[in-house]
């Protein structure tokens, strides 16, 4: 299946707004006043909305999926923000060199079908004494126990780069500083955001599709593995989910 039908599975939209907080942070992190910036594999444009609230001069967001991009720009008329929707993949990106003097990408190109591409792209993008900034899920905590419980059903599945420092570095060369940071989810239970994610997440969704009648037992272990990850506070459940920012400076 090609990234654009991939995308188009369940709806990033609302998942995809669970895990929203990174992309916010990260533009609030970086100093992006008066910055050119692209945002590649932008989804619903979260990161490239947010690099415009903090006063980028121009923000460009890359996506191949058109229905990602058409709520990307719902989202940012809708904040009367003026951002740059285009379609392509992140491997090829019919800009010209040095475009940006910050490149980001929050859990998009680590995805890529051929990431060292993926990467030399946004390297390209970026200006001389810019940076190519993106981030990926941590090994360890929720979504790095979540892939793992699905890894065991689908053994011949590779492991991800984007997981490590050492697989990151692999990628994206020996240069590339990586940190940690967290952000706090919340959702009603463990039940419940296992229920948005097969509705709504195009990869577990397809894995239950793929999984068929071993579906139920794969589900249970990922309410129980969700549930040994966070806890109950006020009524809702909490995670302190990590992840990973990796930085390239040009």
């Amino acid at each position: 299946m090609d990234p654009s039908s991939f995308w188009r599975v369940g709806d990033y939209g609302i998942v995809g707004d669970l895990w929203a907080a990174p992309g916010r942070d990260l533009a609030a992190a970086l100093d992006v006043r008066g910055l050119d910036t692209i945002d590649l594999a932008t989804g619903t444009g979260v990161t490239a909305i947010a690099l415009a609230r903090h006063g980028a001069a121009s923000v460009v967001g890359v996506d191949i999926t058109p229905p990602l991009l058409a709520e990307a720009a719902r989202r940012a008329e809708a904040a009367s923000l003026r951002i740059t929707w285009l379609e392509a993949d992140v491997t090829s990106v019919p800009l010209p060199g040095a475009s940006a003097d910050l490149v980001t990408s929050t859990f998009g190109l680590v995805f890529a079908a051929e990431p060292r591409r993926a990467v030399a792209e946004a390297v390209r993008l970026t200006r001389p004494g810019g940076q190519v900034v993106f981030t990926s899920w941590s090994p360890d905590g929720l979504f790095g126990e979540v892939r793992r419980t699905m890894a065991a059903h689908f053994p011949e599945a590779p492991a991800p780069w984007h997981e490590s420092e050492a697989g990151i570095r692999e990628v994206a060369g020996p240069l590339a500083a990586v940190t940690e940071r967290h952000f706090e989810l919340v959702v009603a239970s463990p039940e419940t955001f296992v229920a948005q994610m097969e509705q709504w997440s195009a990869p577990i969704v397809l894995a239950a599709r793929s999984l068929g009648d071993r579906w139920p037992a794969a589900r249970g272990q990922l309410v129980d593995v969700v549930t040994g990850t966070g806890a109950v506070v006020r009524d809702t459940f909490r995670v302190q989910v990590p992840y990973l920012v990796t930085t390239l400076r040009r």
